[in-house]
């Protein structure tokens, strides 16, 4: 008899589960920005060939993503960081620079500052507000410079570019 009581009220359960909303997706994910390109490269790689770097700069990656939503155009996210595993970093005190989005006609220049307190991590987002209309395809530059207390020459210098293509 109990046997027969539970089956029945977890089947219950199972039919009324599938009837809520509880495995629909939200408004809130449906309308979230999509990534239409991004780049993700140790700092060295953004350098020119003269350049030297102090081991505190050596390990420290840029990584980047534009997304795009119909209400703000292009977005762009600019960080440099040290991964988790890494045991020495530089102290980021600022970065700065400027983003240019490449969007055919449109080329439009976007600059950022952000400080930090002394962090293994620096980020910004940058509003370029670029638009188009659905298949465009372009390209985001990113080129800066970023601060650190203990870090050779306080920083260093990066260069970025990747394509993207509107959704």
């Amino acid at each position: 008899m109990n046997k027969k009581i539970l089956v029945s009220f977890v089947t219950l359960l199972l039919i009324f589960s599938f009837g809520s909303s509880s495995f629909a997706v939200s408004n809130s994910v449906a309308n979230k920005p999509i990534i239409i390109g991004e780049y993700d490269a140790p700092l060295e790689e953004c350098l020119g060939t003269d350049s030297s770097m102090s081991r505190y700069l050596a390990n420290v990656r840029v990584k980047s993503y534009a997304t795009y939503d119909d209400s703000d155009g292009v977005q762009v996210y600019v960080k440099l960081y040290v991964p988790w595993y890494e045991f020495e970093w530089p102290q980021f005190t600022s970065m700065t620079g400027v983003v240019n989005v490449s969007l055919k006609p449109i080329s439009k220049n976007t600059y950022f500052y952000e400080t930090a307190n002394g962090e293994s991590t620096i980020d910004t987002d940058v509003n370029t507000g670029v638009t188009g209309e659905s298949g465009d395809e372009g390209t985001v530059t990113v080129s800066g410079a970023a601060t650190a207390n203990n870090a050779l020459n306080n920083g260093g210098v990066f260069y970025i570019s990747y394509p993207i293509t509107l959704p």
